[in-house]
């Protein structure tokens, strides 16, 4: 009887995680819990699968025709998550009395989309969102970009490795306006401005005539476009502006966090989600070669049109995918080997049992012991060890076995000893060459 083997590949657009690929994954993990709490962010989870309904309440929108859904056993149509966002507006409504009352969460979890996949670009990725529910004032966006401004000075990128692109939705709408654009023709002007950086001069001056709008208006919008800075914005009339005075105050507030070196004032920034109604914001890559890596913005409309109750809101979405391979660009050489401290290992299946007795007390001593279950030569051990990225490799050759010894080496700097198997001998060498500090109950 013939067996058909099963397809090694996931599904397209879907990634498997090797052990050397959870070597920066945790890394990032940790970085992202680490900026979140210690600017006082608290964790919430919610389940991957949401009613297909909540996730259809932006109906219309790019991201609604991305869902992957499904009806379940029960004949109820439910649905992948394809963002964070509208799984936090659930359990924050749901729970008010769980969460702090500054509202500042967070969560990290998986997200799926059925789109094309492309550099920076998966059908599933791991997204860190950060969240403040509650708060008026641009204080909050600031307070969210110097969160994960942070994160990035974890994972070891500087001001000069990306900026901070920021805009006011409130803003272009203003400046619309000034040109005699409103209602309907302004969200699809804003929809096309979207698009921008993805097509050509020729293609966007098209997709708005298409829409309705005249070539002086185009010229127009150009001209907003190309604005670098507040006083350019000014000279276009926009002095008045709401939007234009929140993006003062949001500069202010980023000069006093110390981040204004990463930010900067991009009209040219709109954000694709229509529920976003004041300020926006996206991080690029320096080189321009990637996707956005974070982004996020004020969104304080949602929670009505979720809920039925208003609520203001500002938050951002960290996606995996781009920042670990900027990572690998930035620092090629880093290990992506899971380190140990020390690898056991022997000669015979003989001294299995002493080394088994070593292993137990290290791991007592909260040492990252591994032991090497295949018994081999010094010379395959230290090989094996090497390939394990351990510090030290703890050998029982024959000759230790019979004189009730160990060799130790520091794979590190080289240094080999042989220390007697009795508490006292072993303790203080492997404690020495791990540079660490016994807790009492050490070997």
């Amino acid at each position: 009887m013939s067996k058909e083997s099963i397809d090694k590949n996931p599904l397209r657009g879907m990634r498997d995680f090797v052990p050397q690929d959870w070597i920066f994954r945790k890394k990032l993990m940790r970085v992202w819990e680490d900026a979140a709490e210690k600017s006082g962010f608290v964790r919430y989870e919610t389940p991957i699968v949401e009613p297909l309904s909540l996730l259809e309440r932006k109906s219309g929108e790019e991201i609604s025709e991305q869902i992957y859904n499904f009806e379940d056993k029960s004949g109820r149509k439910i649905a992948l998550r394809p963002e964070i966002t509208p799984s936090m507006v659930r359990i924050v409504s749901s729970r008010p009395d769980a969460f702090p009352t500054q509202g500042k969460v967070y969560s990290i979890g998986q997200c799926f989309r059925y789109e094309r996949a492309s550099l920076g670009r998966k059908r599933e990725h791991f997204q860190w969102n950060i969240d403040i529910v509650g708060e008026k004032n641009v204080v909050a966006e600031a307070y969210l970009i110097k969160t994960a401004v942070e994160a990035m000075e974890g994972l070891g990128f500087g001001a000069d490795d990306y900026k901070v692109r920021v805009n006011s939705r409130q803003l272009v709408s203003d400046y619309l306006e000034k040109i005699d654009i409103v209602g309907e023709l302004a969200k699809g002007v804003m929809g096309v401005m979207d698009k921008k950086d993805k097509i050509s001069p020729e293609a966007f001056a098209e997709m708005l005539a298409e829409i309705g709008v005249t070539g002086e208006q185009t010229a127009e919008i150009n001209n907003f476009m190309a604005a670098k800075s507040l006083e350019d914005l000014c000279q276009l009339g926009l002095k008045d502006s709401a939007g234009l005075k929140a993006l003062e105050e949001f500069a202010a507030y980023c000069k006093a966090l110390g981040i204004e070196n990463n930010v900067v004032i991009d009209p040219a920034i709109v954000r694709g989600l229509a529920y976003y109604t004041g300020i926006v914001f996206e991080a690029f890559d320096t080189q321009g070669k990637y996707r956005a890596i974070f982004g996020g913005g004020r969104y304080d409309n949602l929670f009505e049109k979720l809920t039925g109750r208003p609520n203001f809101a500002v938050g951002l979405g960290f996606g995996d995918v781009v920042v670990e391979e900027l990572h690998k660009e930035k620092y090629p050489d880093e290990t992506t080997v899971p380190e140990a401290d020390i690898l056991l290992g022997g000669y015979s299946e003989e001294v299995r049992e002493e080394l088994l007795g070593v292993f137990s007390r290290l791991r007592a001593c909260r040492f990252s012991a591994d032991f090497d279950f295949k018994p081999a030569n010094l010379g395959k051990f230290l090989t094996r060890a090497n390939k394990r990225n351990a510090k030290v490799a703890a050998y029982i050759g024959e000759i230790e076995s019979k004189q009730g010894q160990m060799l130790l080496k520091n794979l590190r700097s080289g240094e080999q000893q042989t220390v007697m198997l009795d508490d006292d001998g072993a303790s203080a060498a492997i404690e020495q060459m791990l540079a660490a500090k016994s807790n009492g109950n050490c070997i």
